[in-house]
């Protein structure tokens, strides 16, 4: 996306974006907010600068999957401890099945990258 005054560039959620009358450069990150995207912090800033944009992305993209796949876990356990609903465990056994699919292939990507 570029106009006059920026430039940007979505990866995997993750927005990078280039002032042309400041020269910042900004990364921004959506598992931060729901609604809108929020500028890294620093500690996520040093991952770009030692691994790059892509490599950082990946990496990023993955820590969501984990946390995700925590937050399923927890659901399942109270799921089958409760034994609540069975069309919401498997709702929740067929989410976990399809992040694992792609963490797997963010994986063999950020292998291959090596």
């Amino acid at each position: 996306m570029e106009s006059e005054d920026y430039e940007s560039c979505i990866f995997l959620g993750v927005k990078i974006t280039k002032d042309y009358t400041s020269g910042e450069i900004k990364i921004y990150d959506p598992t931060k907010s729901t609604n809108y995207y929020v500028e890294l912090d620093m500690k996520n800033y040093q991952l770009f600068f030692s691994e790059g944009w892509k490599r950082a992305v990946l990496k990023l993209t993955l820590d969501k999957y984990k946390s995700k796949l925590d937050r399923i876990k927890d659901s399942i356990n109270v799921e089958v401890n409760n034994q609540v609903s069975q069309k919401r465990l498997k709702f929740l056994r067929d989410t976990r099945e399809q992040i694992l699919k792609k963490y797997y292939k963010l994986t063999i990507k950020l292998n291959t990258n090596d």
